[in-house]
This record gives C-alpha cells, structure tokens and sequence, in this order.
C-alpha cells in the first residue's frame, strides 16, 4: 500500500521531532504492509516556511537510516500546503513541493472557518490554471463540509482530488468526521486514503486491520483497493486517478 500524506519527515512541522521517532513509526508502517510512503510536511505561513531545498536534505538524511535498519520502503517528498492567495507562485518557483515530484498538489483549507465558496475556488482555479492538480486534504474533517457532505463538489468544484484519511473511520477526529466520510465513502467521493500520521502515540498504522475491517463494511475490496493502492499509484506516476464515481458506475 501507498501513504501519501503524513508528516513524519523530523522537526520540520508539528509532526515527528526526532530520526528515532520517524524511523519507529516507519518500521509500524512496513508491518502493516506499505510499502510506499510520501512525506508531506506543512507549508502554512508563517509558521512552516522549510523550502523543498531544506527538506530535500533532511530526507536524505532520513534514507540514509533506513538502509541501516533495513526498512523496505520507498520513501517521498511533497507538502501539505495551507491555502492561500499566491499558492501557484510557490508552485512555479519550487519554494513548495507537489506530491513526488508530480503535478498533484495537496491542499488543505480552514477546518473550523467556513471560507467563501467563491473565494476557494478562485484560489484553487489558479493552481490549476497553471497546470496543477489539486488533491484536498481530508475533506471530511471541515465544518463546511460536515454541515452538508453532499455539497462537496459545489464547494471545492468539479476536476478537483479528495484523500481521506484512514483513522476517520475510526472516529479520531471526531464524531461528526466519522459520520462525514461514511456519507463520502458512500456516494464515491473520495479518491484515496493517506495515514496523516504526525507522532509515535498515535500511530494509526498499529491498527490498521481494524481501520480496514470497518471501512469493508462501508465499501467493498474493489474501492478499497483503489484507495490504498491504485489511485496513489496513479498519482505517483503522475497519471489520471480512477474516479469510481464516473469511470466506474457510469
């Protein structure tokens, strides 16, 4: 399986603080069987400003202890970028860094402020006018979209991606999350699965067969697969993910 969102690249966001936790929660991923991991540390001014440049560095650093403990994961490099007026112009210029070096960006927006629906998607149409694609980051846990989950694409538009994140299910962010990506799952809007893990002490990945167990009994093998495997694949390899909404039920 493929995690394309989580921040456990070390002391760069509010994420892990140390080699030693990252590698831990690396060898926890590995046993719950992934194999394929994207580092997406926050850019959100002014708080997280690390360049890709910086961060490049520190991922090799990273790479360097997982050959000594031998840990079978291809390891990545992306951000996790806090919506903003000039967003495409840290794209153009590298100060921020899409999904593995694709044209995926993953974009998060106010989770507890309900911004104008004009005023997302003007920000977002122009990433995409520059060529980006936009994935947006757990879209179950913002108020605008737990007030009305059928409203999503209203919201956020038409050629947009949406991840989710896995311990949703479980209810670690909240009732009101649980209940919003069940309706999201349901109605096949969302494209894939990341972990979002930020520490050791919760570690989603040591509880994964149950993240799973309950997602079967929203969705099937089939959706399941293409939320943990193939669209993150798809995203990887820079290529168009499978909307099950459209290319699958129509």
């Amino acid at each position: 399986m493929i995690d394309l969102h989580c921040h456990i690249l070390p002391n760069v966001d509010d994420g892990s603080k140390s080699i030693e936790e990252t590698i831990a929660i690396l060898k926890r991923a590995e046993k719950a069987g992934f194999n394929t991991i994207c580092f997406t540390p926050h850019y959100a001014e002014p708080q997280y400003l690390n360049s890709k440049q910086q961060n490049e560095k520190i991922l090799e650093q990273v790479k360097e202890k997982i050959k000594v403990y031998d840990i079978q994961i291809d390891v990545l490099l992306g951000n996790e970028v806090f919506i903003r007026p000039n967003i495409e112009n840290l794209l153009e210029s590298q100060q921020i860094k899409t999904l593995a070096n694709t044209q995926y960006v993953l974009i998060e927006v106010p989770m507890f402020q309900e911004l104008p629906q004009e005023i997302i998607k003007s920000m977002l149409d122009t990433v995409k006018q520059k060529g980006f694609k936009v994935v947006i980051a757990h879209p179950e846990r913002y108020i605008s979209i737990q007030k009305n989950p059928s409203k999503i694409l209203e919201y956020f538009g038409e050629d947009v991606i949406f991840q989710g994140n896995y311990a949703s299910i479980l209810g670690a962010y909240g009732k009101d999350a649980q209940k919003t990506i069940k309706k999201l799952l349901k109605d096949k809007m969302i494209h894939y699965f990341s972990s979002d893990i930020h520490h050791l002490d919760r570690c989603f990945y040591e509880v994964f067969d149950k993240i799973k167990s309950k997602l079967l009994k929203v969705i099937d093998e089939d959706y399941f697969e293409i939320l943990s495997e193939k669209n993150p694949r798809l995203i990887i390899e820079d290529k168009e993910v499978i909307n099950v909404k459209k290319d699958i039920e129509e």
